[in-house]
């Protein structure tokens, strides 16, 4: 996609859908800065980046701080050059129900998937400014749109997700930069068997039971991937994409259609 020469960020990319997003930009030909507060898991991840001939860089970032966003950025930034797409990946899930009363849940995922949506945009934006291009791509997830029950955080949270993105692309767009949503669907990572394991043990069904439901419910008739996240991060940071902005992009072999 020619990526060559542009340094790329990726949040919570030492696993699962981040860690397939910086290989992909990085296949790509950009310079990736592996960004995960596990500092040892982004090291290893962007050793495997290096190993295979791209210039990448572990950064450990904690997203809700602004001073360790800021101090992160500006060091990756002397060794990849001026970040030019950030790729908001950053997440977690927390079981929630309205009754249980606990805001525990709720401030940390406001915190990483808000705030760190925002903290992160506030240092990166700056760069692609002055270079009169960028890409931003923040990761809702069909539960941007759809709710199961007792995910009153990570719904809320993915569904604000939409309304930065589309606020982003409008304040951003002047300055030809492009800033989309990708809405991942049931994809096979830590976080999905995260998510149907609290299924199962709130509704008493069998261990791994969810994960097969949830496949056979799926048209395309399996789970994603994370590549298949990673390919759709790809288009959306290509000059291919150079006309989309503001918008979301739901990948999830047909189980949602918008």
């Amino acid at each position: 996609m020619g990526l060559q020469g542009k340094a790329a960020l990726v949040t919570g990319a030492a696993q699962g859908i981040g860690a397939a997003i910086a290989a992909r930009l990085a296949q790509d030909g950009a310079a990736v800065a592996v960004i995960d507060i596990n500092a040892e898991q982004a090291e290893e991840v962007a050793a495997a980046l290096r190993a295979n001939g791209a210039r990448s860089v572990a950064a450990a970032i904690d997203v809700t701080d602004r001073q360790s966003v800021s101090e992160g950025i500006e060091e990756a930034a002397k060794t990849l050059g001026p970040p030019l797409i950030l790729v908001n990946n950053a997440g977690v899930y927390k079981s929630t129900a309205l009754l249980d009363g606990s805001y525990e849940s709720w401030d940390l995922s406001m915190d990483v998937m808000l705030k760190g949506v925002v903290l992160m945009s506030q240092e990166a934006a700056p760069h692609m400014i002055r270079a009169g291009w960028g890409r931003i791509i923040n990761l809702g997830s069909m539960m941007s749109s759809v709710a199961y029950g007792e995910d009153l955080a990570y719904c809320t949270a993915k569904s604000g997700v939409l309304g930065l993105t589309r606020s982003l692309g409008a304040e951003l767009a002047k300055h030809n930069i492009c800033v989309n949503a990708i809405c991942p669907g049931s994809i096979l990572t830590t976080m999905l068997e995260k998510v149907g394991g609290a299924v199962e043990r709130r509704d008493g069904l069998e261990t791994g039971s969810w994960l097969q439901k949830r496949a056979g419910e799926i048209p395309l008739g399996r789970l994603g991937l994370p590549e298949d996240i990673a390919n759709a991060a790809s288009f959306l940071c290509s000059e291919d994409s150079s006309y989309i902005t503001g918008q979301s992009l739901h990948v999830n072999g047909g189980i949602y259609q918008s």
